[in-house]
């Protein structure tokens, strides 16, 4: 008779709990959520116009709050998501009903034939987005280590460069060539797809951490999980590190958790993480002023029309897609402070050009196609840079939280408060998408294009200034580990 609880394996564990697969979960999640994010645009005057018989004269009032909407959910869910997924007991589970949520949001949007739907069903959207983006990244922690945790946010970021630029494209493709249903069925497929990946995959860390937990090898026997077999170890192994996932299953009475409140005082009394906050608000606040200033300026400036203003879009974009890994492998190895630096300051003589680009007082404007050539290059310059300026926030509040885990263990609770951190990065990158339209949009109409730039570069350049006080050096985890090394030897 057994006296002991044994549990076996999975079907498919090897790989259903790999480091890899867990990844490309994430990554296809954040990829698609991306996708569907602009995946609309090209649809919506169909939704209106001939599915809910919306007046010609208001398409473009509601296109803009029906676009606006998802960002205002965005940053009023955000917090409640982040602590909700904090205090569940695994990451997959939220991932699944996030993706259920976004799936369900998608299907009312494209179905509705009333306008009230149309808002409900992306106000839906905009709930499921957020929480896989949160859930998402926190996941993403949970599964790499710390060292390489710059590299993973990079690949994330071109992967939602891809979908970001791959989104509207894609949609009006389609629609064009294929019609409304066959469209839209290409969206519910691949949030399917994204559904059935989250549910194959397994958290290392709950298996690997189980006591009760039996090896079971090719023929079916069971034997004690072996502590060096690479799939059955920590991901971060230096015991002196004792960060969260470490320590998240130990039974010790010094483990003491802060509340909620406590857990946002902590953090904004960091002038770290307030910076990277800045920072992050002062990227998306930038790639959404793009967005709202670009087409009017070239369309009255150069005379170009969607064509040639979506092959600027794409020159900007798509330097992310293939230099973003370069920017997480470099915040890997300097830390958050020199990239984000370098960034803000390059970023700033870069506006300038981009508004003096059609000045005629200037040389490079003494002919239209010289004006034109330097139009284009300081927007592909701005989208070089800006890669140096990305996940900043994700990254330094990563380490911030990394840092405060390791000086007290499970102070953030049993999942590392991470949820709750990226909710802040998320409210922040959310903020910014909501106030860079309003500002830049504001600024050109009163002052104009140039001197609207000229007060984004001054904001650039002051933004740099606090970046390179405030923000970590070398990475966070690698510091902690000398200072509890030193602290041993003592």
């Amino acid at each position: 008779m057994e006296t002991s609880k044994t549990c076996k394996k999975p079907i498919g564990y090897r790989w259903r709990s790999s480091t890899v697969f867990i990844v490309s979960c994430v990554v296809i999640a954040l990829f698609t959520e991306s996708f569907l994010y602009g995946f609309i645009v090209p649809i919506l005057p169909e939704i209106l116009e001939n599915r809910n018989n919306v007046d010609p004269s208001d398409i473009q009032r509601i296109t803009y709050q029906i676009l606006a909407l998802y960002g205002v959910v965005s940053v009023l869910s955000g917090v409640f998501i982040g602590e909700l997924a904090d205090r569940a007991g695994s990451r997959r589970m939220p991932l699944v009903i996030s993706l259920a949520v976004a799936f369900v949001g998608t299907l009312i949007l494209a179905a509705s034939t009333k306008l009230w739907g149309v808002f409900v069903g992306r106000v839906i959207q905009g709930l499921g987005g957020t929480a896989a983006w949160i859930v998402g990244l926190a996941t993403l922690r949970d599964s790499i280590h710390g060292s390489n945790i710059g590299k993973a946010f990079g690949l994330v970021g071109s992967f939602v460069s891809v979908g970001a630029v791959s989104g509207p494209a894609t949609a009006g493709l389609l629609l064009e060539l294929t019609g409304y249903w066959i469209t839209w069925g290409a969206a519910l497929l691949a949030l399917a797809i994204d559904i059935v990946m989250r549910c194959l995959m397994l958290e290392q860390r709950n298996w690997d951490r189980d006591p009760d937990f039996a090896k079971t090898d090719s023929h079916g026997a069971q034997a004690t999980v072996s502590e060096t077999d690479p799939e059955n170890t920590a991901l971060i192994s230096d015991d002196s590190l004792r960060s969260y996932d470490s320590i998240k299953d130990d039974p010790s009475p010094t483990r003491t958790e802060i509340s909620t409140l406590s857990f946002y005082k902590v953090m904004f009394s960091q002038p770290r993480v307030l910076t990277a906050l800045l920072c992050s608000v002062t990227y998306s606040a930038m790639l959404a002023s793009y967005n709202t200033t670009i087409p009017t300026h070239v369309k009255f400036a150069f005379g170009w029309g969607s064509l040639p203003t979506g092959l600027l879009f794409v020159g900007l974009q798509g330097p992310t897609i293939f230099i973003s890994p370069f920017g997480g492998w470099l915040r890997d190895k300097v830390g958050t402070k020199l990239p984000a630096t370098i960034g803000f300051v390059c970023l700033a003589p870069l506006l300038l050009l981009l508004g003096a680009a059609d000045q005629k007082q200037f040389p490079w404007a003494k002919t239209e196609d010289s004006a034109k050539a330097t139009y284009i290059a300081a927007l592909i310059g701005i989208g070089c840079v800006t890669n140096l300026m990305s996940s900043i926030g994700t990254v330094e509040l990563t380490a911030a939280v990394d840092i405060l885990e390791s000086k007290q263990p499970g102070i953030f609770g049993a999942n590392g408060g991470y949820s709750r951190t990226y909710s802040l990065t998320n409210l922040s990158f959310s903020t910014g998408l909501l106030v860079g339209p309003l500002l830049s949009g504001t600024l050109a109409d009163s002052i104009g294009y140039c001197r609207m730039n000229v007060v984004l570069a001054f904001i650039s350049a002051v933004v740099a200034i606090f970046a390179f006080n405030f923000l970590g050096g070398k990475s966070s985890l690698q510091q902690d580990r000398h200072r509890s090394e030193a602290s041993t030897m003592e």
